[in-house]
Parts: C-alpha cells; sequence; structure tokens
C-alpha cells in the first residue's frame, strides 16, 4: 500500500550494506556525500485539525487504508461505502471510484490504482431457495489511468485457494484467499506485490497482473520469511529499492528486505532490532519518513502488556523511539486503526473505528 523516495544517508547505508546477505543482492558500498541535514529530535507528534471525517458530503464508513500517490493525491479506501476516493491535501474530493469493500490500494509508476479487497464475500438469494457466494478478497483489482474506468478485476486466485488436513480428524480444510496488502515497486516496470495472508507469502505480479514465480517472500518463521503478512511498503535508498512488510503475528513483527530478489537486510538473529523483534500479535501499517525512520501503526493492544500503543516509531537502526495512542474517539486516541500513510512530515492514519481519517506531524517541524 505504500512507497516514499529517501534522499541519501550515509549511517543508514552503511548499515544496510554491513548487515545485507546473499550474493545476488550484495552490493559494494557507493562514495557518498556527506547529508547536509539535522535530523529533529524526537519529542511527540501534535494532532492537525480538522479530523477529516467525510469525502463529497458521504461520511467516511469503516475506512480501511489511505495512500498517498505518485501523482500527490491522498487516497482513501471508504471500505464500507465501497468505494477508493481521490483527495487534494486539504481532503477536499476530487473523484470517487466505486469498489466492493477496498482494504488497500497502491499505484504504480503509470499512475494506474492497483486494490484488493482483504477477505469479504457476498450471499445473494436465487430463486427464493438457493444462495451463490461471491468472492471479492480473493481477487486484485485494477483501476487504469488511461481511459477514465472503474476498478475492474484483473486476477483472481484459483478456487480452492489451498487445502490442508487438521489432525486428528484429517478433515479437509478449502480457504479463501485473502489479500491484505498491495503495494507497487518505486521502479517504472509496473510491477507490484500482494500480502497473501492465506498462504503466508509475499506475490510479486507483473504489470499485466500476472502472477511471477516463485512468490518473493515464501511461508516461514524465520527471517526472510512470513506469517500472516499484512502490510507492504516500498521505497528507496540512494537508488537501490527495498520491501518493508509488517505481519499480523509470528515471530517478527517486520522484516526488511532488498529488491529485486528479495534479501533480507538482517541475518544476524542475535543482532535483531526491535523492530523485527516486535512480535505483537495484532494487524500492523508500516511506513518509512525521508530519514529512514519507520513508523508501525497497530490495530490493537494486548491487555496482556498492561498499556496502549498504537503508532510506534523507530529510528535508522530499528531501535524504538516514539510510541503513543490510547483507545478513544478523542485526540492521539485510536480504534481499530487500519491504514497508514507518509507524505512530506506529516502521518495519515486510518481510523477505522471511528470512521475517520487523523493526522500527525512533529510538534518541533509544524508547517502553517
Amino acid at each position: 500500500m505504500r512507497r516514499f523516495y529517501h534522499p541519501p544517508v550515509l549511517a543508514i547505508v552503511i548499515l544496510l550494506a554491513s548487515l545485507i546477505t546473499g550474493c545476488g543482492d550484495k552490493l559494494d558500498l557507493p562514495e557518498l556525500p556527506t547529508p547536509n541535514y539535522s535530523p529533529v529530535a524526537d519529542t511527540s507528534y501534535i494532532q492537525i485539525s480538522p479530523v477529516w471525517t467525510q469525502a463529497g458530503g458521504i461520511p467516511y464508513d469503516s475506512p480501511h487504508d489511505v495512500y498517498v500517490g505518485y501523482d500527490q493525491f491522498i487516497y482513501v479506501c471508504d471500505t464500507g461505502n465501497d468505494r477508493v476516493v481521490k483527495l487534494d491535501l486539504n481532503g477536499t474530493l476530487i473523484e470517487s471510484y466505486q469498489m466492493v469493500h477496498p482494504v488497500a490500494v497502491t499505484q504504480d509508476r503509470g499512475l494506474d490504482l492497483i486494490a484488493v479487497a482483504g477477505d469479504y464475500m457476498k450471499i445473494a438469494t436465487i430463486d427464493d431457495s438457493t444462495s451463490d457466494t461471491t468472492h471479492y478478497g480473493n481477487s486484485l483489482y485494477r483501476r487504469r489511468y488511461l481511459g477514465g474506468d472503474g476498478f475492474m478485476r484483473v486476477w483472481t486466485a484459483p478456487s480452492p485457494y489451498a487445502i490442508s488436513i487438521k489432525p486428528p480428524q484429517f478433515e479437509t480444510v478449502f480457504l479463501e484467499a485473502e489479500f491484505w496488502g498491495v503495494a507497487a515497486s518505486i521502479d517504472p516496470d509496473k510491477e507490484y506485490y500482494i500480502a497473501d495472508f492465506a498462504k503466508n507469502r509475499i506475490l510479486r505480479f507483473s504489470a499485466d497482473d500476472i502472477p511471477i514465480s516463485p512468490p518473493i517472500v515464501e511461508a516461514g518463521l524465520g527471517i526472510g520469511l512470513t506469517t500472516y503478512p499484512w502490510d507492504l511498503y516500498t521505497y528507496e535508498i540512494v537508488g537501490r529499492p527495498y520491501l518493508a512488510y509488517a505481519q499480523a503475528a509470528g515471530n517478527y513483527g517486520a522484516q526488511i528486505l532488498s529488491l529485486p530478489h528479495g534479501v533480507p537486510i538482517y541475518g544476524d538473529t542475535a543482532s535483531l532490532p526491535e523492530l523485527v523483534r516486535m512480535s505483537a500479535n495484532a494487524r500492523k501499517q508500516i511506513v518509512v519518513d525521508e530519514f529512514s525512520n519507520y513508523f508501525v501503526l497497530l490495530s490493537k493492544f494486548s491487555p496482556y502488556t498492561g498499556y496502549n500503543r498504537y503508532l510506534l516509531k523507530f529510528n535508522r537502526y530499528g531501535e524504538q523511539v516514539l510510541e503513543f495512542g490510547t483507545y478513544g474517539s478523542g485526540e492521539k486516541q485510536f480504534n481499530n486503526p487500519r491504514g497508514l500513510a507518509y507524505k512530506d512530515g506529516i502521518l495519515y492514519v486510518a481510523d477505522t473505528g471511528n470512521d475517520r481519517i487523523i493526522r500527525f506531524q512533529l510538534a518541533t517541524d509544524i508547517q502553517y
């Protein structure tokens, strides 16, 4: 669902180059200029007014995602209203596109929108006696920039998508596909990645909406593998592309891979940073800012931790430096938030349970 271009940052590149494993993606350390900025000290974030609660006069209904596109417009998956809305940076509606139950959206370099629908299904009655179930979460949807048409299904997972045997009854289980996250490549090849929640892997698709084998990330609990992937984010450091992904469960909360081959940048399990070791069982969103800070949004908190935490910030080394948020509908409060985006120092959060989009900015760097 995400992407951002990063200016040259010497310290993070040195760290990444020293940690990258595998021959395919390991690159010589380039000669870089000294950074010409002074990172702002972490203090706190303020909530920007007004809160966005509607688009085009229609109140938001369970918005699941917010995304800032290459075209510099903001896109919101207004899930309960079966639409994706296009906003300017002030939150004013530009256009609205109909799509059943959108939960995540991205934009490729050709300005096409690509979206997924989670695990949504609809049951329709036929002839007052039988019912037919239509699945939407097992498919990919595209709205082409040229042509002006709406979202169209461009790929549907095979059905049944997966079969497993559950002991001791040895019951055959038929699973529908569940796609919850999508992120376009930063390259002009117009490829993109899908978080395949049902099969615990991250798929790679061509610009023609055809799966590229093998998956960029396979199922598993270790480094470079994934369990219940939820959100994806693509970004670039000094011309080199990376993929960050967050998991809803498993040993590691978030991981970082170098592209195009998906090589993990952290290979030494003895020195994994907090960003990776964070294993809270919650849906997570992840974005990266221009200083290579990582932001992770949790959809809920565990009652076993004894405190609330919803939005966490990690520095370029993966060390946690900030967290805030409590349950509720007031300032710096969340109710089952599902979407996170970043642009020009502002964090955008789809506060799903409160039917709103809220924005935060670093208190020491307020723009008027």
